[in-house]
């Protein structure tokens, strides 16, 4: 990029609003009721008491010196190897959550009863030679509106379905044993994906309670796989797991300084997955590198679901080995489109992006190889009726079908609405009204497909028009530019940290490329990586160990706006 186009992007940039005002402390608000009121479900340490016990501060100590910076691939080295087993690795997990998380940061909505005897069953099979795959014996956290056929409850965050446990296990969850992960509990959410109520604060449910940002109390973490990204940041587990209707995976992810990836719509299965949009919802990895991304991503889409009905627009990319993209060379010789102001909504952000980080980001892909092409596309608006309409019926029909399917004990997301009722200061605090609109959505399954349809085809036009316009390889913005364009398109999307502001607030490069390239876009993920090694890890304590981590008070009654307002 030249001296001048460079200068002209900073200058744009110092501008750009993401995701309406993402690098701005939060504002407060008070809940209908007090916090404190609400039924949370507290951390269950009992069936881990006696290995919590039993290890020792030493061991503990040695552990995490070789687990704290290791990615997946390295972590199933040392297994195989014998340097630490996998019962040993769920232990060391599980005491950073009693550590840091539990009624602290809240990102663990509940954990695994069987986790432990699922690792020593890990051990046992590597004792024999048998590795199930090459995620044996790892500990994974799962968003908790994905299905597993355990002990787990699948609740959505809600009250209503604090019982309630699927009769399976989802494709993915399935695919991720096959791979040898042990499901090590779930993680909190904004409730119902946030498709509860418009007042409500990101991270929140009513089940978990309020998820607080390790590097900033009052920070918005952005949603609504809010657990799972702060999890992830956190080192509570090997990764984590999320699902993203519009944003929902790469926002937090950017929040909380990890690597967060929509893959192409397909080609993760949405079976067992509370619903928002069948047209839009897919699953994701979330890891601290690109490496535990591919890893994760390798298991869950390693056997196409026949059943889901977008898995024909993935048929290239199943069964792929993520792991062999990563190749620090992948950005060599390709054309990066970077999303100038126009794409960021509004101006009126207080940090001069370009000046601190974005340029620092433009030169790490130019060191790798990349030419970058500042584009500025003209404002994306759906036509028509948007896509609230559409949602709302979809998330009806997908949440009545998928509560009956599963035998929840409320049917019908009207028996959610009437539960909530019986005492909406407890079960409801921020209210419900985007439910009660989604069940009073006047679409019919034909009007609602001809919406989704023509959304589909707009903005499928346009990020192919913006990406052969110049020749492009992939498209790049800073946190969430272009989220709800690409979901409707079915392209995928990986979020990469790229620094933080002058106060600590983390951000990320968000690479969009065409569907089904997602191994492509994996490896120019690894070679930015590579090349600028920006992930900041959240702040440690006054006073801590290095591998402590600051955990922040829970702020009751906090309130956080994301810049995502159904039209």
């Amino acid at each position: 990029m030249s001296g001048k186009t460079r200068r002209q992007l900073i200058s744009s940039a110092a501008s750009a609003v993401v995701a309406g005002g993402a690098f701005r402390r939060a504002a407060r608000a008070e809940p209908n009721q007090a916090e404190a009121a609400l039924p949370y479900r507290p951390l269950d340490f009992r069936p881990f008491a006696e290995a919590l016990v039993r290890t020792r501060a030493d061991d503990h100590r040695r552990l995490d010196a070789r687990v704290r910076d290791a990615t997946v691939p390295q972590l199933q080295s040392d297994l195989a190897a014998g340097r630490y087993s996998a019962t040993e690795l769920v232990t060391y997990y599980l005491h950073r959550i009693r550590k840091y998380d539990a009624n602290q940061l809240r990102s663990v909505i509940e954990l695994n009863p069987d986790a432990l005897n699922l690792a020593a069953r890990a051990d046992a099979e590597q004792s024999l030679g048998h590795q199930r795959g090459p995620l044996h014996g790892l500990p994974i956290l799962l968003k908790d509106n994905i299905g597993t056929g355990d002990r787990l409850h699948t609740s959505a965050g809600a009250a209503a379905l604090a019982a309630a446990r699927c009769d399976r296990d989802a494709h993915l969850v399935a695919g991720l044993r096959t791979a040898g992960a042990v499901i090590l509990g779930k993680t909190n959410l904004s409730e119902w994906a946030y498709w509860m109520s418009y007042a409500g604060p990101n991270g929140f449910s009513a089940l978990g309670g309020q998820v607080v940002s390790p590097y900033d109390e009052h920070l918005d973490p952005f949603g609504s796989s809010t657990g799972s990204a702060v999890a992830a940041t956190m080192n509570l587990a090997a990764a984590t797991v999320g699902t993203e209707t519009m944003g929902s995976i790469v926002a937090p992810s950017a929040r909380a300084s990890v690597v967060g990836m929509r893959p192409t719509l397909g080609l993760v299965s949405r079976d067992r997955i509370v619903p928002i949009s069948d047209e839009c919802d897919t699953a994701g990895p979330i890891g601290r590198t690109v490496s535990d991304v591919a890893a994760v991503l390798t298991a869950m889409a390693s056997e196409r679901d026949l059943e889901d009905r977008h898995s024909g627009r993935a048929e290239r990319v199943h069964g792929t080995d993520f792991l062999t993209a990563l190749d620090t060379g992948a950005l060599r010789g390709k054309r990066i489109g970077l999303l100038g102001i126009e794409s960021a909504g509004s101006a009126s952000d207080e940090w001069v992006i370009g000046n601190a980080g974005l340029a620092n980001s433009v030169r790490a892909m130019e060191a790798a190889g990349a030419r970058v092409v500042v584009v500025r596309p003209a404002p994306f608006e759906l036509e028509g009726s948007g896509f609230a309409a559409e949602f709302n019926w979809s998330f009806r029909e997908g949440v009545n079908a998928y509560l009956e399917a599963t035998d929840a004990p409320v049917r019908t997301l009207a028996g959610v609405i009437a539960f909530n009722d019986q005492n909406p200061g407890r079960y409801a605090p921020w209210g419900q009204d985007r439910l009660r609109d989604c069940l009073g959505s006047p679409l019919g399954q034909e009007e609602a497909r001809e919406i989704a349809r023509a959304n589909r085809r707009q903005a499928r036009d346009y990020l192919n028009g913006l990406l052969d316009a110049e020749d492009l390889d992939l498209l790049a913005g800073v946190d969430t530019m272009q989220s709800m364009i690409y979901p409707f398109a079915g392209f995928p999307a990986i979020a990469v940290p790229a620094g933080a502001a002058p106060w600590g607030t983390p951000f990320s490069v968000t690479f969009i490329g065409r569907p089904q390239s997602d191994a492509d876009l994996i490896g120019m993920a690894y070679a930015f990586e590579q090349a600028s090694r920006f992930r900041v890890p959240p702040p440690a304590p006054r006073g801590a160990d290095s591998h402590s981590l600051e955990t922040g008070r829970r702020p009751g009654g906090t309130r956080w706006t994301w810049g995502f307002e159904p039209s």
